[in-house]
């Protein structure tokens, strides 16, 4: 196959997966964490970096989605389609890293399919979050790294630097990704120099690594005292449930045949639920104990699959757990690269074609499935009861949301697609929200207390939620319900949108 050739595919490839991961992408509800992101990045430049700072995230996603929205707006249409666009492009990443780390562009092209068709994949990018983008400078630093290592050129560690900082800056897991890459550089320079200590001295690849290193903590030292500061928040008070000995194997399993609920873990369905992981640690293992002249590259695969599920597993059992299936998306990205290796080096030629179209009609049926089981058309949540409420509210009506967890998402819908002539309000108490719940992206006029709901008159709409184990408003006793609406929310931790309408006496 020419390079024309070769470039010709990738394109059907990527393009064929960005149709794929834009069809209906506004039918889903926006959700806490992507009306996060479409709040935060309406504040100017600096203050969005302060107020991401009290937060638990790092600023490069935002920065560059606030960057991409002056040219292209800010609709839930516009901030999904940046994810889209990442996811692509990450396919495309899929790509150069696989076939260059396995010396085969049907590798790469594998990988780069099965990534292309996998639900687990596409699920990324149908929100407006940092992870397609973390996926992008995940696979292309790591191929940086490679190249790096394989022609010992300062070049590109150079541009591994830049590439393996920006993952950093990207999302938090990103150090357990670039942790894996620093195993893989130590190792390649004690195998290279058989552990000689004078040779490791002499080697141009030791001065590279320590130089990027070096290179990449200057370059990330401004955000360290922000870091440690998030990390003290977290390590306080977060919402990620402690780690459970079945989170594994349901991430594992969440990665070939994703569900909106936890896979079952009954008997024997059991048995089925653990086949991934079972799986994908024995390739791990066949991975590094192949010797072959792709060694190195499934060596550095594996470790990037490995290490960070090693490293959150660790860290999650020794302190405050960070366990949570969508933070392992850098590791899951290079599970899928390990596989079309795997499949590809079946011996008979017959049985490999027949299992790796099995391998994608599996992950299509998988996705299908999934994309059912959602049931977005029967699942309207917070935009079926902002249209619910907008369109029946007369302009003297008040409305007031209980939950910060659905309030910035009906805000959203109300302002940007609704065009409220008023916005509605977040009842609190304290007139404060954690850090994991909306603090960062308050503002004081967004909130009423129990002070202005006692001046309420006329009619008054009740915006709740069943879901993220919040209790529903509780109304004074002068106010009476004269109506009640439930709009279902696609996941079960999201629970019911209830729309109540109240005349007040």
């Amino acid at each position: 196959m020419s390079r024309l050739q070769a470039s010709l595919f990738l394109i059907a490839i990527v393009g064929s997966a960005i149709l794929l991961r834009s069809y209906n992408i506004t039918a889903r509800s926006l959700w806490f964490d992507e009306a996060f992101s479409w709040r935060l990045i309406h504040f100017p430049l600096q203050e969005m970096i302060m107020r991401d700072a009290q937060d638990v995230h790092p600023p490069l996603y935002y920065v560059l989605l606030q960057g991409y929205s002056h040219i292209f707006g800010s609709s839930l249409l516009a901030i999904r389609l940046f994810s889209v666009a990442c996811s692509g492009i990450a396919i495309a990443g899929a790509y150069v890293f696989s076939a260059y780390a396995f010396r085969s562009r049907k590798v790469g092209f594998l990988a780069a399919t099965l990534l292309a068709v996998s639900g687990w994949n596409i699920s990324y990018a149908w929100e407006s979050r940092m992870y397609p983008l973390g996926m992008v400078f995940a696979l292309f630093s790591s191929y940086a790294l490679l190249k790096a290592v394989r022609e010992k050129k300062i070049a590109w560690f150079a541009l591994y630097t830049v590439l393996a900082t920006c993952l950093a800056y990207t999302h938090y897991y990103g150090f357990f990704t670039i942790f894996a890459q620093i195993l893989f550089a130590a190792g390649s320079i004690v195998r290279y120099t058989r552990g000689n200590i004078k040779e490791m001295l002499k080697n141009r690849i030791t001065w590279y690594s320590i130089g990027a290193m070096i290179a990449a903590l200057i370059a990330y030292s401004p955000w360290l005292p922000t870091f440690f500061q998030q990390n003290k928040q977290v390590q306080t008070a977060y919402w990620v449930p402690p780690i459970a000995s079945t989170s594994i194997p349901d991430t594992f399993y969440q990665f070939f045949v994703p569900t909106k609920e936890i896979p079952p873990h009954h008997w024997p369905i059991i048995v089925l639920s653990l086949l991934p992981i079972m799986g994908t640690i024995t390739m791990w293992v066949w991975l590094v104990l192949r010797k072959n002249r792709q060694a190195d590259g499934a060596i550095l695969t594996a470790l990037l699959g490995f290490v960070p599920f090693a490293i959150g597993v660790v860290i999650s059992l020794s302190g405050r757990s960070l366990y949570n299936d969508r933070f392992f998306a850098f590791a899951g990205i290079f599970v899928f690269c390990a596989l079309a290796y795997a499949l590809l080096s079946i011996p008979n030629k017959i049985l490999r074609r027949v299992v790796v179209l099995l391998a994608i009609i599996g992950l299509v049926a998988s996705f299908i499935r999934y994309w059912n089981e959602l049931d977005i058309a029967h699942k309207p949540g917070s935009r079926g009861a902002t249209e619910y409420v907008f369109q029946q509210r007369t302009n003297e009506d008040q409305v007031m949301v209980s939950s910060p967890y659905v309030y910035f998402a009906i805000l959203n819908y109300a302002t940007d697609e609704f065009f409220a002539p008023d916005v509605p309000r977040l009842f609190s108490q304290t007139g404060e929200l954690s850090h994991f719940s909306g603090g960062p992206i308050m503002l004081q006029s967004d909130i009423v207390g129990s002070s202005d709901i006692a001046k309420f008159s006329g009619t008054v709409w009740v915006i709740d939620t069943t879901g993220y184990a919040e209790i529903p408003f509780q109304a004074p006793d002068n106010w009476i319900e004269v109506d009640k609406k439930i709009f279902p929310e696609v996941f079960v931790y999201q629970g019911d949108i209830i729309v109540r309408q109240f005349k007040v006496k």
